[in-house]
């Protein structure tokens, strides 16, 4: 399933199945899928700039989608749901390699994996965290995966060393801990810095994994070199040249907008393995 998101309104559910006829058809909208990193509502508000300065750069409609899931989402996007992906580096990485998706751009803030705590929480050193419940946001995103391998790495396995909560969202794992359901809780600078100043104040950072390519932008194989070349500069322009672009970078913490370079993806293919086989295994 797919979600349609339909300005501040609310959101429209089509169909699992739903996918595109092969092309672009002039003056049709042009559909852009961004991964649900946060809620559906919060996709629309955040991403509305973008959406209205490409309608108007582009002079054709622009469609915002999202997906109940990180699952359904790259389901969607691997099936040709989408135009354009708003997606994590290690999705990017498997749609390129797997599906010839062109990248076209990547935020400069960097994706990071965050263990955090309760602010006045005992919990000092990664070993403090044997034997407690930890709150993982959908077990799909890059922050999940890299702090349970970080985890794994240290000696801590899932299951046996400590329990996994798993939550709906970022926002629900540090809520989690402010409920005292788990002990810490996994996190993103990105989902951080868009959540209410009172809900991030709660929390202080345990582990940092350290920064790899954060969101990233990708045409389509059917959008054709020449196509995307032109949304490639469009975005890049949206973050340098625009006050409504430079507004939206500020307010998301995403830093600027970048071309993706050699090695910005590369660099996630140790954790491929891994995000296929729970796109597998999970239902």
């Amino acid at each position: 399933m797919r979600l349609k998101l339909i300005g501040l309104l609310g959101v429209l559910f089509w169909p699992m199945g739903f996918s595109h006829a092969a092309g672009l058809i002039q003056g049709k909208a042009l559909e852009i899928g961004v991964v649900p990193y946060i809620s559906a509502r919060k996709v629309v508000s955040t991403y509305e700039p973008l959406r209205k300065y490409l309608e108007q750069a582009l002079a054709r409609p622009i469609e915002i989608y999202t997906a109940p899931g990180f699952k359904a989402f790259q389901a969607n996007s691997a099936r040709g749901d989408f135009d354009l992906v708003i997606t994590p580096a290690h999705f990017a990485r498997i749609l390129e390699k797997d599906k010839a998706y062109i990248p076209l751009a990547r935020f400069s803030a960097g994706a990071r994996g965050l263990i955090m705590v309760p602010r006045n929480s005992r919990l000092q050193q990664l070993a403090d965290l044997r034997g407690r419940q930890v709150a993982v946001p959908d077990r799909l995103s890059l922050a999940s995966i890299l702090c349970i391998e970080y985890l794994k790495q240290n000696g801590l396995q899932p299951g046996v060393d400590f329990q996994m909560v798993e939550v709906a969202s970022f926002n629900s794992a540090l809520q989690a801990l402010q409920r005292g359901d788990a002990a810490a809780a996994i996190a993103a600078p990105g989902a951080l810095a868009q959540m209410p100043e009172a809900l991030r104040n709660t929390a202080r950072t345990l582990v940092d994994t350290g920064e790899y390519t954060n969101l990233v932008f990708l045409a389509h194989p059917r959008v054709g070199e020449r196509e995307a070349e032109r949304l490639k500069n469009k975005i890049l322009y949206f973050g340098k040249d625009t006050p409504e672009g430079r507004r939206f970078l500020t307010d998301t913490g995403f830093g600027s907008l970048l071309p993706v370079a050699a090695g910005d993806l590369t660099r996630l293919d140790p954790y491929v393995p891994e995000t296929k086989r729970l796109l597998e295994k999970m239902p």
